[in-house]
């Protein structure tokens, strides 16, 4: 009986060191495709900005102003969950250093506070 005992709680640790392998890759993989996905949005002019949704998606007539001015989507999913927030915060990280180099500092004025990453 010892036996299965040992077996099973080696089968278990070396399910949750295998987590924790897994859980930095996806960190990686993430930092990388949100970087390539920003650098391919920016040769097409497809550049956009991830907000935390609420009840219901919200895009202000500010917001409308600055996606005009600054030639930058908002993307607001509303009350839709999603388990992507570290890759939005990461793309959002490219986008606002290129609006730092393009703009200097004063777009952060007028950014939506519900940026992914803004704090």
């Amino acid at each position: 009986m010892k036996k299965y005992i040992y077996i099973i709680v080696l089968l278990i640790s070396s399910l949750v060191f295998g987590q924790a392998q897994n859980e930095i890759g996806c960190t990686k993989y993430l930092a990388i495709s949100a970087k390539t996905n920003f650098e391919n949005d920016l040769k097409n002019n497809t550049i956009t900005i991830y907000l935390q949704g609420g009840i219901v998606s919200v895009i202000k007539n500010e917001d409308l102003v600055f996606q005009k001015k600054y030639g930058i989507n908002y993307h607001d999913s509303g009350c839709v969950a999603s388990k992507d927030f570290e890759y939005y915060r990461m793309y959002n990280h490219h986008v606002f250093a290129y609006l730092s180099r393009k703009f200097g500092e004063d777009w952060k004025k007028e950014l939506n506070t519900n940026a992914f990453g803004i704090t």
